[in-house]
């Protein structure tokens, strides 16, 4: 039962990307290097994203775990709206704006119970902060199910005013254009202006050389026509490096090939895969078949039944 638990949870990854709302740029931080955007909305009305709600509620074990969550911390995986999360790079530090899934009134009440919390306001807003643990971390409830956090309460305040509208946001990024433009509904999306985010992290002097060759990067996943479609872009600094890259990532597919041929499973998930250079600009597609995981799934739970 635990196996098939992992599994179905695996496969809600690619499914958070089915068919999305697009990323509202309203409600990314005007100073943001990075930014990550998931819808959960129509995931839920797509015919994997229904076959996997189906199966989940024909197994009591599964069953149980949602209702415990939902009874015990008001966590409601139906009821997931949105997640955009931004930053600047700066180690541990970001936005989230997340609607929908959690009761605030439960999470409230469990945060009061604990004594590290402490409780401070911007203007009429509660905000609820903990130092306790690695990681400082602080929230703050809206209305409508919103909720914001952040690592305090400096970037929670901005968080509540870009929930609002109330606060200038970030304009854009060419390169973000272009990855939002690889298919029609990008569900979960990433993306990092790499040299800006590299100003305020303290890397590895191995992997900053690395990442001093790339300028900007990013990945989306989508739904594509009966298959679930993978996309990265990446912007390097001169074309040598992006003929270099290309290479490497040539020779992990012809890896990729040379496995799909001995291993039917993977010849079945794998719709097929494209590689495209135009300069200082790489792009890479991988298309996975919703048919294939759907029979995967169901070959799972007929073993574990």
């Amino acid at each position: 039962m635990k196996k098939i638990l992992v599994t179905i949870a695996l496969a809600w990854i690619p499914l958070l990307a089915i068919q999305a709302k697009p990323l509202d740029l309203s409600k990314v931080s005007r100073n943001a290097n990075w930014l990550m955007h998931m819808d959960f909305d129509a995931m839920r009305k797509s015919e994997i994203g229904s076959f996997m709600l189906e199966s989940m509620e024909k197994m009591p074990e599964a069953v149980e775990r949602m209702e415990k969550m939902k009874k015990k911390y008001g966590v409601d995986v139906d009821e997931f709206s949105y997640l955009t999360m931004s930053g600047t790079g700066e180690q541990h530090k970001g936005i989230a704006i997340m609607k929908g899934g959690v009761d605030t009134d439960m999470l409230v009440d469990f945060v009061k119970s604990q004594d590290s919390v402490e409780v401070s306001r911007i203007g009429k807003q509660k905000v609820y902060s903990s130092d306790r643990g690695r990681h400082s971390m602080a929230f703050a409830p809206l209305n409508k199910g919103v909720i914001v956090g952040g690592p305090d309460a400096d970037y929670v305040s901005e968080g509540i005013d870009l929930a609002k509208g109330k606060a200038p946001s970030y304009k854009g990024h060419d390169l973000l254009d272009v990855l939002a433009g690889q298919m029609d509904n990008p569900g979960f999306l990433f993306f990092a202006d790499v040299k800006g985010a590299a100003k305020n992290h303290e890397l590895d002097p191995r992997a900053m050389l690395m990442l001093e060759k790339v300028k900007a990067g990013g990945m989306a996943v989508g739904d594509d026509g009966g298959s679930i479609s993978f996309v990265a872009v990446m912007e390097a600094t001169d074309e040598e490096t992006c003929k270099q890259v290309e290479a490497m990532v040539r020779g992990g597919m012809a890896m990729i090939d040379m496995r799909k041929a001995k291993d039917k499973r993977l010849e079945k998930v794998l719709d097929g895969h494209s590689i495209k250079r135009d300069g200082k600009m790489l792009w890479v597609k991988m298309k996975f078949s919703v048919e294939a995981i759907m029979d995967h799934l169901e070959r799972e739970m007929r073993k574990a039944a």
